[in-house]
């Protein structure tokens, strides 16, 4: 399996831009592993040079570094169980990996509506 092709929670082999759509959608059941493997391809990407990551402002990357520390921030304080959460935490990992991808979009706003 290539670097691009990843397994999802269901087995099949998703690129990363399809698996980070598929954890974004909310009919989707976020879980911590999710969660973890949005926040290290995020970490990845932000890590390496790339077209994309370089496109961005760096207000932008500001706002992506802030919500990756956020989401990081909650999974320290959580037991697994995201309930209510659920939308808060896609809104902070959409915030997250904004530009990376072309899945992603970002609000004008700082929280979930």
């Amino acid at each position: 399996m290539s670097p691009s092709q990843l397994p999802s929670s269901n087995g099949r082999a998703l690129s990363t831009a399809n698996r980070m759509a598929q954890i974004l959608d909310s009919s989707h059941p976020l879980c911590k592993d999710d969660i973890l493997w949005a926040l290290n391809m995020v970490k990845q990407k932000l890590a390496q040079p790339d077209a994309h990551v370089d496109a961005l402002d760096p207000e932008r990357l500001r706002r992506n570094f802030r919500y990756f520390a956020e989401i990081s921030t909650l999974m320290l304080k959580r037991n697994g169980r995201y309930g209510q959460e659920s939308e808060r935490l896609r809104y902070y990992l959409s915030e997250a990996a904004y530009g990376l991808w072309n899945t992603t979009s970002s609000a004008n706003k700082d929280t979930p509506s």
